[in-house]
């Protein structure tokens, strides 16, 4: 790459933006960066993967973009490389969902989570993310009083129907390089599946939400990808 890419940082419809902002602080001395908010979109109707990637889209002015997923992000990746007509060159999945097309998040996991999330909607909405889990976990996850506020605050219901909205079976992302980072071991077979592809795969012992509450490795991480990048 003859110049600095946009770094696009996509949180996971469930959580807001401010789930990346650590990490974009860090990256934003050395690069430009942007962290759209999907914030909301999940909780409404369909079409979910094209909402989400026409917002990501929408201000992403540079000819050439390195997209980073976390979570549930990673599976409108493609959707995004799409809506931002082929100038993505290279995605970077971090503790996250890898492409699905043609099937829905509930296509691509195990049976119990399907059922378990199924009894837990009311009218066809689930409550906000953290009520999924005891209430000790996000204490454990997000130490600090005043940044698990700030994380809880973006929080809001979600609509049982985005799981069951088939991703778009597009396949022009899969020339593109990608590489993983492994947070978590909940992404364990995610991260498994990665280094299966040939993808540079790195593993960190931290959690799903390091990129809240430990930036540093996620952003050096990223960064390295991004020089890795401009060396080809």
């Amino acid at each position: 790459m003859s110049h600095a890419p946009l770094l696009i940082l996509v949180h996971s419809p469930l959580v807001g933006p401010a789930t990346w902002q650590p990490v974009a602080r860090l990256l934003r001395d050395r690069y430009d960066v942007l962290v759209p908010s999907l914030h909301g979109i999940a909780t409404g109707p369909g079409p979910y993967a094209r909402r989400i990637a026409r917002e990501v889209a929408r201000n992403a002015h540079f000819d050439e973009i390195v997209l980073v997923g976390h979570s549930g992000a990673g599976a409108y990746l493609p959707a995004i490389v799409d809506a931002v007509d082929g100038r993505v060159t290279g995605i970077a999945f971090v503790d996250a969902q890898l492409p699905r097309p043609g099937l829905s998040d509930f296509d691509a996991s195990p049976p119990d989570f399907r059922e378990a999330l199924t009894a837990m909607a009311d009218d066809g909405m689930l409550p906000p993310w953290n009520q999924w889990f005891a209430p000790e976990l996000m204490t454990e996850l997000i130490p600090h009083t005043e940044q698990r506020k700030a994380f809880l605050a973006e929080l809001h219901p979600i609509a049982l129907a985005y799981f069951q909205e088939p991703a778009p079976p597009t396949e022009s992302w899969s020339a593109t390089q990608c590489t993983y980072l492994q947070l978590s071991e909940g992404y364990r077979e995610q991260a498994d599946r990665a280094a299966a592809l040939g993808w540079p795969t790195t593993r960190l012992d931290a959690d799903h939400l390091a990129v809240f509450t430990g930036p540093e490795p996620v952003a050096d991480f990223l960064s390295e990808f991004v020089e890795t990048l401009a060396k080809r």
